[in-house]
C-alpha cells in the first residue's frame, strides 16, 4: 500500500489532540466521557478515558444560557430500557440496577426537558428556568 503523506499529519494531529484533552482542567460540573483516535491503517486504535465516575455512568455536561446538554453512553449489555427523572436541580438516570445522579448548577423546567437514545448514546436536553430580567 502506498504511503500517504496525510497519514503522518493525522498521526501528529491525533497526538496533539490527545495531549490537549488530557490536560484540560476537570471539575465537578464538567466531564469528558472519552475519545477514540483512529489514525490510519496498520496501527492500534488508541482509546483513552478522561474521567472515571465513582458511582454511575460517566457523562458529559455542557450548558449555555438557555439549555443544559448531557450525554452518556448506555452499556451495550443492558437489556432494560433506561429511565430519566428530571428534578429542579438534578437529573437521575436509571439503567438496570444502576443509578446515576447528575447535579445541576442551574434550575431546570422538567416539563420542557427530554431525552433520546440512539446507537447506545443517551442525549438529554434540559431547558433552564430563566429568571426575568429586572431593569
Amino acid at each position: 500500500m502506498a504511503h500517504d503523506p496525510n497519514d503522518d499529519v493525522s498521526k501528529i494531529l491525533a497526538k496533539a489532540m490527545e495531549e490537549l484533552i488530557r490536560n484540560l482542567p476537570v471539575d465537578d460540573t464538567a466531564r469528558f466521557v472519552g475519545c477514540t483516535i483512529i489514525t490510519g491503517m496498520g496501527e492500534d486504535t488508541r482509546i483513552f478515558q478522561m474521567d472515571e465516575c465513582d458511582e454511575g455512568l460517566p457523562y458529559e455536561l455542557v450548558e449555555d444560557e438557555e439549555f443544559i446538554y448531557v450525554t452518556l453512553e448506555i452499556p451495550s449489555e443492558e437489556m432494560s430500557a433506561p429511565s430519566v427523572e428530571f428534578m429542579e436541580d438534578m437529573i437521575v438516570v436509571t439503567v438496570g440496577d444502576g443509578v446515576t445522579e447528575i447535579p445541576l448548577q442551574s434550575s431546570i423546567a422538567a416539563e420542557h426537558s427530554s431525552f433520546g437514545i440512539k446507537h447506545g448514546i443517551m442525549d438529554i436536553l434540559c431547558r433552564k428556568v430563566l429568571l426575568p430580567k429586572i431593569e
